[in-house]
Formats: structure tokens, C-alpha cells, sequence
């Protein structure tokens, strides 16, 4: 809430201070600076994002892993109500069994 807001304002004032910085503290060529910053940037940027998705793909954290898990919760409560209540004592029995 906001995050995004704010993640975007630092984004585009961020090479902008690093730019002022570099040619008037540091005596870098404006033109050169422009380049290094824009490449720079767009590197950093692009390796954040992959890192991620890659963590996002390495936890499951994605809408289709989300989506097959709420439909395969469906499906078993859907069986669950499907049951009697003599097959859901075996089940249950079943399971307590396996655990010890």
C-alpha cells in the first residue's frame, strides 16, 4: 500500500542524484555519465527483477501455483462431502493408523 508509489519516485530520482553528483562532484563528462548511468541502471534493474521471479518460482509464490492448490483444496472437500459418514470413519481410522 504505497510501496509501489514510492518504489517508482525512487527509482526515477535516483540515477537522476547519482547523475547530478557525478558531474558536479566528481567531474565526469555529461554525456559519458549519461550512458554509464543508464546502462548501470538498467543493469541493476533488470538483474532485481529476475532475482524476483526467480525467488517468487523457487517458493511457489505464483498465481498458477496458487490457483492448482485452491483447485486441488476444492476437488478433496468436494470427494470430502461426497463420502458417508461410514467411509470418513475409515479414512480417518486409516490415517491414525499410519501415523503411528
Amino acid at each position: 500500500k504505497g510501496g509501489a508509489l514510492f518504489l517508482s519516485v525512487v527509482l526515477f530520482v535516483a540515477p537522476i542524484i547519482v547523475y547530478q553528483i557525478g558531474t558536479n562532484a566528481l567531474g565526469w563528462d555529461a554525456v559519458d555519465a549519461g550512458r554509464n548511468i543508464g546502462v548501470g541502471f538498467t543493469a541493476v534493474t533488470t538483474v532485481l527483477w529476475v532475482s524476483t521471479y526467480i525467488f517468487r518460482v523457487a517458493t511457489k509464490d505464483m498465481t498458477y501455483a496458487k490457483q492448482l492448490k485452491d483447485y486441488e483444496n476444492a476437488v478433496i472437500a468436494k470427494r470430502l462431502e461426497e463420502l458417508d459418514e461410514d467411509e470418513i470413519q475409515a479414512l480417518v481410522e486409516d490415517i491414525e493408523r499410519d501415523d503411528f
